[in-house]
């Protein structure tokens, strides 16, 4: 530590000696341009002017640039930066970028990045050079969740950048120094124990001045180091480089690698360190708090340039105030003769030959600040006489400042490249286009601000890249903000073997698979963004109002009014189909029921149960005339039995009469055949059952005769057997009946489903609507 210590302040020292020049003029724009009390007099003309002996002489400052500087700074406010991540290899995912642009504007939103932005602008217009920061923050203490914050630093001053970096964005930087000074107080509370000695000072004391502080120093210094890449192919077939530590990181991930060769290159890694004057107080740190690199391979300090050239290899910038610096000074100049002059009568300078008021020189000297009744003067000499003093009108020195007032102003907009038409002042231009024309004009003398800064803001992207997929080393739920500020999370797995996957709980990303850059995108404020379109759709419904109807919906989504999403909601139930499904896409499942879909589905529900209705009525009508028609077979059966019964009886009977059976045995073969036919005959308080009897034994036995076959019988009998089997049929039929009917009741119970019949492109023909039967399987 002792040696980073030392090696650390001597390149600091040498670092000064190299911008010595630059600084001096820095701290000179700085300031000229500073916008509470600009120091655009120098000492000498402060003091002759002062000092004057005709009485002190104003010494106005009209500031002229500021407004300049706030037009290249307000850039940012009205085009925005933003940083988006880009797929750069095969190994990249579309959607992984699509969730690291969400998680970006969660950086810049926690960082406060637009103001930082803005600062580093107005530094860059004002000397020529601001500076943006990126730093790992701890987020979350318990967990040992680290993010990248975006800062800014607003004095140029208190960073001392390599004197030998040329590349715009500071790419090639290889060290940086930012100065902190912190008061005693807090520096004790901070590190106690550590000596209070400020950095870079040799003499090892404090720095004294209004305020007794302590200048520490947060340092970035770049580390070479060889290490083996390795050269394979991925499951795609894509060759990839990767160090030896990332490759077995891979492996282990269970990731399908074909090794191709290997070799050794030299890689850089940066060292964070925070330096007093006599210790090492702070180290870069990983996610598990033990020393580590910075989690990038630049270091953290980028610098935005304004005006830049370039001179026997060595960078110069510098900004608005240096340019117009002279044009400035004019003005000021010209404005304050011309308060003189506005001020106590006379004021027009006497014209007087020095041979007239010779011996008169302290009266002539405050001629034109006080009032006297006579001035004298010598009328002769030795040579002849002398000419009177004359003063020349007053209204002609006016009109002369006056012409070198605005020829100062002119100067000053010359310098620049931007005219009073760029602030907003009235010009020669009427038409939209002209005025268009010379605005652009402005802005492309002042466009190297933007482009410069851009490229600045670029770097930092890459850095908080470099960041996330260091930083992140653990599976958790990474913040993403949308385009409209609507605030979600995504799961961020570097583990996984795929470089996002779908999953339950949605989608889950792996950053460290491919390669991914950064670039900026400029353009116009959301908030700007939803009134122009607002202005767009009304002239759109105003010329067309047939597209009212289609367009009213988005117009409703960027309206900045109480419930206007509401009122979009609304105007989309409203909308045709065609305009639903393309508000709506396939897929999307936003939580909120579909009133038209709920509507259709209501319909078709309700004509599925009035049909049912109608079926199990038919089948109730088809049921009761089955029941009638069973009855009256029934009726018409048990007179046929009964007809039967009383043929049989008659019958027996005419057999006993042949036979001369006696009474005893005619009533045996009564109770016999009742019994048979399952006649029972009734007896006093319950039925009674007969049993079959038999005859005496010392009866005989009469022979029975063969009776004859009556036609008529079984023709009945025939006829008997077809209405049984009928009425059988008839049965049946009302049992399948019921279990249809049963089974109607059921499928109206169940739940259906819609399932959607698409052509060989994928294309959505159709939609059919069918009954759930899962749980029956």
């Amino acid at each position: 530590m002792a040696d980073a210590l030392s090696e650390a302040q001597t390149l600091y020292r040498k670092s000064l000696q190299a911008l010595e020049d630059q600084r001096a003029q820095i701290e000179e724009d700085l300031e000229f341009s500073d916008p509470a009390d600009p120091k655009q007099w120098t000492d000498r003309e402060l003091r002759q002017r002062e000092r004057d002996p005709g009485g002190s002489r104003p010494c106005l400052v009209l500031d002229q640039l500021g407004q300049y500087i706030a037009n290249v700074a307000g850039q940012v406010e009205n085009s925005p930066p933003a940083l988006h991540a880009i797929p750069v290899d095969g190994g990249a995912d579309k959607k992984v970028a699509e969730q690291l642009d969400g998680h970006f504007r969660h950086i810049e939103h926690a960082s406060r990045a637009a103001n930082h932005y803005q600062r580093a602008y107005t530094s860059s217009a004002r000397c020529g050079v601001g500076y943006l920061l990126a730093r790992p923050t701890m987020v979350n203490a318990g967990l040992r969740y680290m993010e990248p914050r975006i800062d800014s630093e607003g004095d140029p001053l208190r960073v001392v950048f390599d004197p030998w970096s040329v590349a715009l964005d500071g790419d090639d930087a290889t060290f940086g120094y930012l100065l902190t000074p912190m008061s005693m107080r807090e520096f004790k509370r901070q590190f106690p124990g550590k000596d209070p000695v400020s950095f870079g000072a040799e003499d090892r004391k404090l720095l004294r001045d209004d305020r007794e502080s302590v200048l520490t120093a947060e340092a970035w210094t770049m580390e070479d180091k060889k290490t083996n890449h390795i050269v394979f192919l991925n499951q795609r077939q894509d060759e990839v480089c990767l160090t030896e530590d990332d490759f077995w990181q891979a492996h282990q991930r269970g990731e399908v690698l074909q090794v191709l060769r290997n070799y050794m290159e030299t890689t850089r890694s940066v060292w964070w360190r925070r330096m007093s004057g006599a210790d090492v107080l702070e180290t870069s740190t990983g996610p598990d708090g033990k020393e580590a690199p910075f989690p990038a391979d630049r270091i953290g300090i980028v610098p935005m340039y304004g005006y830049v050239s370039f001179l026997n290899g060595r960078m110069k910038y510098c900004g608005i105030a240096r340019r117009a610096r002279e044009g400035q000074r004019n003005y000021n100049y010209h404005a304050s003769e011309i308060r003189a002059y506005m001020g106590t009568a006379p004021k027009a300078p006497w014209i007087v030959p020095v041979r007239a008021i010779r011996g008169f020189e302290q009266l002539w000297d405050k001629a034109s600040t006080e009032q006297r009744a006579y001035l004298p003067y010598n009328d002769l000499d030795e040579t002849g006489a002398i000419q009177m003093p004359q003063r020349p009108s007053i209204a002609v020195n006016l009109q002369n400042h006056m012409a070198g007032l605005e020829q100062a102003k002119q100067d000053i907009q010359a310098a620049i490249g931007m005219y009073q038409a760029n602030l907003g002042a009235p010009s020669n231009e009427t038409s939209g286009v002209a005025i268009e024309q010379r605005k652009q004009q402005g802005e492309a003398s002042v466009a190297h601000f933007q482009s410069h800064g851009s490229a600045s803001i670029a770097q930092v992207g890459k850095l908080c890249m470099q960041m996330v997929c260091k930083l992140m080393d653990t599976k958790r739920r990474m913040r993403v903000l949308g385009f409209d500020g609507s605030s979600s999370a995504v799961t961020l797995d570097p583990k996984q073997s795929s470089p996002a996957v779908q999953t339950e709980d949605g989608l889950s990303i792996n950053p460290n698979i491919g390669t991914y850059d950064v670039r900026v995108v400029v353009g116009a404020a959301y908030s700007t963004q939803r009134q122009q379109a607002q202005e767009a759709f009304s002239q759109m419904m105003q010329s067309n109002p047939a597209l009212g109807v289609a367009i009213a919906p988005l117009w409703a989504q960027v309206l900045d009014v109480p419930h206007a999403d509401k009122l979009a909601q609304v105007l989309t139930a409203m909308a045709p189909p065609q305009v639903q499904a393309i508000l709506k896409p396939e897929g999307e499942d936003d939580g909120a029921p579909d009133a038209g879909a709920l509507a259709g589905q209501l319909q078709q529900m309700q004509q599925a149960l009035q049909e049912a209705i109608q079926h199990a009525r038919d089948a109730q009508a088809e049921a009761d005339q089955a029941h009638q028609a069973i009855e009256q077979m029934q009726a018409d059966q048990e007179a046929k039995e009964r007809e039967l019964e009383i043929k049989q009886y008659d019958a027996e009977t005419k057999r006993l009469q042949v036979t001369g059976a006696n009474e005893a045995q005619v009533q045996a073969i009564v109770q016999n055949l009742m019994v048979e036919m399952g006649v029972q005959s009734p007896a006093e308080g319950e039925p009674q059952t007969y049993e079959m009897q038999q005859f005496p034994a010392g009866a005989p036995e009469q022979p029975e005769e063969p009776a004859e076959p009556d036609p008529h019988e079984e023709e009945e009998r025939q006829r008997s057997e077809q209405q049984a089997a009928r009425l059988d049929a008839v049965l049946q039929g009302q049992s399948v009946v019921a279990e249809k009917l049963d089974r109607v009741a059921s499928l109206l119970a169940k739940p259906r489903v819609r399932l959607p019949i698409r052509d060989g492109n994928g294309d959505l023909q159709k939609v059919v609507e069918m009954i759930d039967d899962r749980e029956d399987e």
